[in-house]
């Protein structure tokens, strides 16, 4: 009887294309290869980007404590039921806290009105708590009084000029802030006069506008993202 033989498959055969595919594998491997090992990498590039990386990861950081401290010292105005006064806003460069004159002195005072000196105290506490015990701590806090274009008094007693006054308001904010925990070092008043209106003082006939003025009448705290 003749023997039937059974043809076995060669599983181990692969496509033809595979070979081809291989060797250009190879080939573009040794390329690469051979490309790396003729360049002469610059130690100091790979240290401008590992820096570059840090310091936005640190960016990114700093803007997520703003925000938070922007959230808590928004919280404070709110308990002290002065939303409609007090503004906090968060810009590029840090905070602003805007604070009217007239919420906080009496007319023609440089002298903080007792109900308003515990919500600067708070402000201060607030900004300590965060920025002080967070990552980032290179803060500079610059506390601006500003006032309208009504000039002072010659007979005026207190005061020789607007610059006089807004100097002296600022540094009386600065004085609670400091005295609540914020370090001296990272305070500073400014003066600011009538130079930096909010709105326009008087119309264009200049004749004055009153609620404008009052606009102008005040304190900002502004804190800083220094470095």
């Amino acid at each position: 009887m003749k023997k039937i033989r059974v043809k076995r498959e060669d599983l181990d055969v692969q496509p033809g294309y595979m070979g081809t595919f291989a060797d250009m594998f190879c080939l573009l491997m040794a390329f690469f290869v051979m490309l790396y090992s003729t360049t002469d990498p610059d130690p100091g590039k790979y240290e401008d980007l590992a820096e570059a990386m840090k310091e936005a990861f640190a960016a990114e950081n700093t803007e997520n404590e703003f925000k938070e401290l922007e959230k808590e010292l928004n919280k404070v105005i709110k308990d002290k039921k002065l939303e409609s006064q007090v503004k906090v806003e968060l810009g590029p460069n840090g905070i602003k806290i805007r604070i009217p004159g007239s919420s906080l002195y009496s007319s023609g005072s440089a002298i903080v009105m007792d109900n308003m000196t515990p919500v600067i105290e708070e402000i201060s506490k607030t900004i300590t708590e965060l920025l002080d015990e967070s990552s980032y701590k290179d803060y500079m806090i610059e506390v601006e009084g500003h006032t309208d274009d009504d000039p002072i008094p010659e007979d005026n007693p207190d005061f020789n000029s607007n610059w006089d006054l807004s100097a002296i308001r600022a540094t009386g904010i600065v004085e609670i802030l400091n005295a609540s925990g914020i370090d001296i070092k990272k305070l500073k008043p400014i003066g600011r006069a009538e130079t930096a209106p909010i709105v326009p003082n008087r119309d264009e006939g200049g004749n004055v506008i009153p609620a404008n003025r009052a606009q102008n009448r005040r304190v900002e705290i502004n804190i800083n993202k220094y470095n």
